[in-house]
C-alpha cells in the first residue's frame, strides 16, 4: 500500500484560538493532492508546512463560512502569480460554490482573476447526499447539521485504499457514527469542552458516543479556547497546526 500523509495545515476555529490557523487539511498520496477545506489563512500555513499550491489538485469545501473557503481567492492568485499553475483544478463545494468564489474574489482583488485563468478551474456543486468518482479518490457526502444559513456537509474520502471521515462543522447526530463506521481516520471538529454552541460539537457529547464510533483513529480539530483551558481531561488526540500523521 502507497504511503498517505494527512497533514492539518490549520486545525482551528474561525477565531483563531490558541493562535492555530482555520481549518484546512492537506492529503497527499502518489496520485495527487487533495485538500479539505480552505481557511483564509490557508496561504500562511501551507509555507508552515512547506507546501504549495501546486501540490492541491482538488479541493473540496464542506460550507461556505469564510473560515472553511476564504483561502480559495489567495490560492488561486498565488497558483497564477507565483506558481505559474497550468494543470487543472478542481474544487467542489455546496451549491452557490461558483457564485460566491467569484463575488469572493471579486471583493478582494478586483479584475485580478476576472481574465481567463491559464489552467482548467473545474467547479462542481453538489447536494449531500451525493458521491462523486474522481481519477484518485472517491467523496461520499452527508449533511451536517450546521444551521439554516450554511448547507453543510460531512464527507467521507476513500483514498489510496484508505478511508478518512471528516465530519465538517455541525452538531453531533446519528449520522455520524455511519459516516465514522470503520474509517481509517475521523476527523472531528470539537469548538468546546462543555458549552454548548449552535451547529457545533462539544467534547462531553462527544465522550457520551465515543466507544460507539468503530473508527481506528479519532482525532479533534475547529477546537476553541474552552479545548485549550480543559486539555488535561480530554483523552482523545488534538490536532494543531503542522501535525502530520502517516496512514
Amino acid at each position: 500500500m502507497t504511503p498517505l500523509t494527512l497533514t492539518f495545515v490549520g486545525s482551528g476555529d474561525a477565531f483563531a484560538s490558541g493562535g492555530r490557523l482555520q481549518s484546512a487539511i492537506h492529503l497527499a498520496s502518489a496520485e495527487g493532492g487533495l485538500l479539505l477545506d480552505c481557511g483564509a489563512t490557508l496561504l500562511t500555513g501551507l509555507h508552515n508546512c512547506q507546501l504549495t499550491t501546486n501540490q492541491i489538485d482538488s479541493v473540496i469545501i464542506s460550507h461556505l463560512h469564510g473560515d472553511h473557503f476564504g483561502g480559495l481567492p489567495f490560492l488561486l492568485l498565488e497558483a497564477l502569480f507565483v506558481q505559474q499553475r497550468r494543470k487543472p483544478l478542481n474544487i467542489y463545494g455546496p451549491p452557490g460554490l461558483e457564485e460566491r468564489i467569484s463575488e469572493t474574489c471579486h471583493a478582494l482583488y478586483p479584475g485580478a482573476l476576472d481574465a481567463p485563468l491559464p489552467f482548467a478551474l473545474n467547479i462542481h456543486p453538489y447536494n449531500a447526499p451525493t458521491q462523486n468518482a474522481e481519477q484518485f479518490f472517491r467523496i461520499s457526502s452527508q449533511p451536517a447539521r450546521h444551521g439554516r444559513h450554511a448547507a453543510a456537509c460531512s464527507f467521507v474520502i476513500e483514498l489510496e485504499g484508505r478511508r478518512i471521515a471528516y465530519s465538517g462543522d455541525t452538531e453531533w447526530h446519528a449520522g455520524l457514527l455511519s459516516l465514522a463506521a470503520n474509517s481509517d481516520l475521523f476527523i472531528c471538529e470539537c469548538c468546546t469542552f462543555d458549552q454548548k454552541l449552535p451547529g457545533h460539537i462539544n467534547y462531553l457529547t462527544l465522550k457520551k458516543y465515543k466507544k460507539k464510533i468503530t473508527a481506528k483513529q479519532i482525532i479533534l480539530t475547529h477546537t476553541g479556547a474552552q479545548i485549550d483551558s480543559h486539555r488535561q481531561q480530554i483523552d482523545l488526540p488534538i490536532a494543531h497546526d503542522g501535525l502530520s500523521i502517516k496512514l
